[in-house]
């Protein structure tokens, strides 16, 4: 995936802002793939769609605030992460209220993960930490910089930059433990 912004990007960013609909509704469809490849992993599949749905409404509401239009994707990118670390915290909340055995092998099976990354390396990302998850995501699957990264999750680059460590660490150690099984 190319890093390279799309010049009708800012265009399309600027007449959403006034108020085009068609405009923003050609926005959300050209950035929907890339969004979903990004928040599929860290929230499931089977929610995957709900957060897609808060962030679309999260641009909607919030487009005229974005100052730079050039910097659109980045900022949808922001308000996805925060979408999904939400969605995370309230199923985490929902979790610690029901860890009855059948009610949790009664809940629907994951969708299939994007075929971007191999599937073994997603089977591990599952279990590194969602701050970690993010980072990883973003810098290797979505090919932004450390830095960009770094703005896309309002995160000190350092933080980042540990973050990404710490995954790749975790990535390292939950594979090394499958394959000696």
């Amino acid at each position: 995936m190319s890093g390279r912004l799309d010049s009708e990007e800012p265009i399309l960013v600027a007449l959403a802002q006034s108020g085009d609909r068609d405009a923003l509704e050609a926005l959300l469809r050209r950035n929907y793939q890339r969004l979903r490849a990004f928040v599929t992993p860290m929230v499931g599949g089977s929610h995957v769609d709900d957060v897609l749905q808060e962030i679309a409404l999260a641009v909607f509401q919030n487009i005229r605030y974005l100052r730079h239009p050039g910097a659109f994707r980045a900022w949808a990118y922001r308000l996805a992460s925060r979408r999904a670390f939400r969605h995370l915290k309230r199923e985490l909340r929902w979790a610690r209220l029901d860890t009855n055995p059948e009610t949790l092998a009664a809940l629907p099976a994951q969708d299939p993960l994007p075929d971007a990354l191999e599937p073994k390396l997603f089977e591990a990302i599952e279990h590194v930490s969602p701050a970690s998850r993010a980072v990883l995501l973003l810098h290797y699957q979505h090919d932004l910089s450390i830095e960009e990264t770094a703005i896309v999750l309002d995160i000190p680059v350092g933080t980042a930059k540990s973050r990404l460590a710490y995954g790749i660490s975790m990535l390292r150690k939950l594979i090394t433990q499958k394959g000696t099984q």
